[in-house]
C-alpha cells in the first residue's frame, strides 16, 4: 500500500500529468476567438490549478529537494517584474498620477506572478518534462480550436484555405475572407509553437518523440502563420547552430556579446522608429504594416531618446491608444502598440529601459552561465533571440503564454542532465575528420566548461549540468 501511495506522488503519476495538462489544456482554450470575445483573459485563470496541483502534491510526497533551486529561479524572474514596477512608480509619483491610472497599470502587471509561480510548480512536481506537458495542454487546444474553426467550413474548405494562407505567407485579402484562418489566428500560441520547435530540436536530448513533438509544432506553426516569426525562426535556428560549433569558453564569448549586442540594438531600433527611418524602410519594400506606422508615428511625439527622458510608467501607451477611441483623435482601431521594445522605452524612460534590458539580457545571461552552465545558457539566448524579433512588431513580452514558455524551457532544461554521448570509437587513427573534430571539441568542452553553482536532481542522483 505504501509503495504504491509513493508511486502516486511522483513526477511520472500518471494521474497529475493528466491534471496538469488539463488545467493547461482548458487555460489555453481561452485563447479560442469566440471565447476571447465573451470571457477575455478569464479562462487563464483555470492554470491557476496548477498551483493547487502542487500544494497537493506537497502535502503528500513531502518533497522539498527542489526547493533551493526554484526559488533562485523565483527571485530571478520576479526581480525582472519588479524593477518594471519600481521604474513605473517612481515615474507616477514624480508624474503625480491618480490612484485609478496606477492601479490599471499594477494590475495588468500583476498577473505575471501568477504565471511565474505556475512555472515553478510546474518545474518542482514535473522537472526537466515540464515543458512537455505545457506542450502537450497547449497543442491539444491550439488542434481543438483548429477542429471548432474547420467546423464551420468543412475540412475541405479548411484545407483550401490554409494551403492558400500558406502559399500567400499570410496575404490580409486571403486572412479577411476566410472565416476558418480568421478563427484559427490566435497569436500567442502561434509564437510559442516557434519555442517549442527550437526546444525540441535543439534542447531535449533524452526526449524519445522530440522530432514528432518538432513536427507538430511547425505545423500548428504555420497553421497560426506570423511572418514575423519565421525570421524569428530562422536566426534562433542559425544562432543555435552558431554556438553548437563552439567550445564551451568561446559559447561564454558569444553569449555575452550577443547580450550586449542586443542591448546597443534595441536603442538604436528605438532611433530609428523615432526619426521615420523605420517605417521608410518598411514602406519602401512593400511590407504590409497593417496600421503600425499610424501608431509609432503618433506615439513618437510622447518620448525622445536621450538621457533626460524619464519615461511615462508602465501601460501608459495602452491607456493613451484606449483614451482617443471613439473620438476623432483616433489613430487605428487597435489599442495595442504592437511594438514592446518601443513600448518598454517609452514607459520605463531611458534609465529605466537601460536597467530593464540590461537585467533581462546581460544579467540573465551571466546568471544562466555560471549557475546553470553554458548549455542552458545558450539554451535561453537562442530563445531570447527569436523573441527579441517578435518584440520589434508585436506585444509578446507580457503575452501570457509566450512569458510561460520563455522561463519554463531553460528551467526545464536545467533538470535535463545535458550530456553529450560519448563516441563510441576512441581510436583517433580510425576516425574520419568529422569524428576527430568532434571528439577534440568533446575534450576541449569538459576542460573549459565551469562548473555551475547549482545542480540539476534527475531521478535518484544528483547530476551536474
Amino acid at each position: 500500500m505504501g509503495e504504491k501511495v509513493k508511486e502516486l506522488y511522483t513526477k511520472n503519476s500518471k494521474i497529475y500529468i493528466a491534471l496538469y495538462i488539463l488545467f493547461i489544456f482548458g487555460a489555453a482554450m481561452g485563447d479560442y476567438k469566440v471565447l476571447n470575445t465573451k470571457l477575455g483573459a478569464l479562462p487563464k485563470i483555470v492554470s491557476a490549478g496548477v498551483l493547487g496541483l502542487a500544494v497537493l502534491y506537497i502535502l503528500w510526497s513531502g518533497n522539498f529537494k527542489n526547493f533551493k533551486a526554484l526559488s533562485r529561479f523565483g527571485i530571478l524572474f520576479s526581480s525582472i517584474i519588479i524593477e518594471i514596477v519600481f521604474c513605473s512608480i517612481l515615474i507616477w509619483i514624480i508624474d503625480l498620477q491618480s490612484f485609478s491610472y496606477i492601479f490599471k497599470g499594477l494590475s495588468k502587471i500583476s498577473y505575471q506572478f501568477l504565471n511565474i509561480a505556475i512555472v515553478l510548480a510546474a518545474a518542482y512536481m514535473f522537472e526537466e518534462k515540464a515543458a512537455k506537458y505545457t506542450f502537450f495542454g497547449i497543442a491539444g487546444a491550439n488542434f481543438v480550436i483548429i477542429g471548432l474553426g474547420a467546423a464551420t467550413t468543412g475540412v475541405g474548405g479548411a484545407i483550401k484555405d490554409m494551403i492558400a494562407n500558406i502559399t500567400s505567407f499570410g496575404d490580409n485579402d486571403v486572412i479577411n475572407n476566410s472565416t476558418f484562418i480568421r478563427a484559427i489566428e490566435i497569436h500567442d500560441i502561434t509564437f510559442v509553437m516557434g519555442v517549442f520547435f527550437l526546444y525540441f530540436v535543439f534542447f531535449c536530448p533524452r526526449e524519445k518523440y522530440r522530432y514528432v513533438y518538432a513536427a507538430i509544432a511547425m505545423f500548428l506553426f504555420f497553421a497560426g502563420l506570423k511572418r514575423i516569426a519565421f525570421l524569428s525562426l530562422f536566426l534562433a535556428i542559425a544562432f543555435a547552430i552558431l554556438c553548437k560549433l563552439f567550445s564551451a569558453k568561446n559559447q561564454r564569448r558569444i553569449l555575452m556579446i550577443t547580450a550586449l549586442l542586443i542591448v546597443a540594438f534595441c536603442y538604436y531600433y528605438i532611433s530609428i522608429i523615432q526619426n521615420g527611418m523605420f517605417i521608410r524602410f518598411l514602406t519602401e519594400h512593400e511590407i504590409e504594416l497593417n496600421g503600425r506606422e499610424k501608431i509609432y508615428d503618433y506615439i513618437s511625439q510622447f518620448y525622445e531618446v536621450k538621457p533626460s527622458y524619464r519615461g511615462k510608467g508602465y501601460e501608459f501607451c495602452v491607456q493613451l491608444l484606449k483614451s482617443m477611441k471613439g473620438t476623432k483623435d483616433q489613430v487605428v482601431a487597435i489599442t495595442a502598440v504592437h511594438n514592446d521594445i518601443l513600448k518598454l522605452y517609452v514607459e520605463l524612460g531611458f534609465w529605466g529601459f537601460l536597467c530593464w534590458i540590461l537585467t533581462y539580457y546581460v544579467y540573465q545571461t551571466h546568471w544562466y552561465i555560471s549557475r546553470c552552465g553554458e548549455k542552458v545558457a545558450v539554451c535561453f539566448m537562442t530563445i531570447s533571440v527569436y523573441m527579441l524579433i517578435t518584440y520589434m512588431t508585436d506585444n509578446t513580452t507580457f503575452y501570457y503564454w509566450s512569458s510561460m514558455i520563455i522561463r519554463m524551457i531553460p528551467l526545464s532544461f536545467f533538470f535535463d542532465p545535458v550530456k553529450e554521448a560519448p563516441l563510441r570509437q576512441t581510436d583517433r587513427l580510425q576516425m574520419n575528420t568529422y569524428q576527430r573534430w568532434r571528439y577534440n571539441k568533446m575534450e576541449k568542452d569538459i576542460k573549459q566548461q565551469i562548473k555551475p553553482r547549482m545542480k540539476a536532481p534527475s531521478g535518484d542522483n544528483d547530476l551536474i549540468i
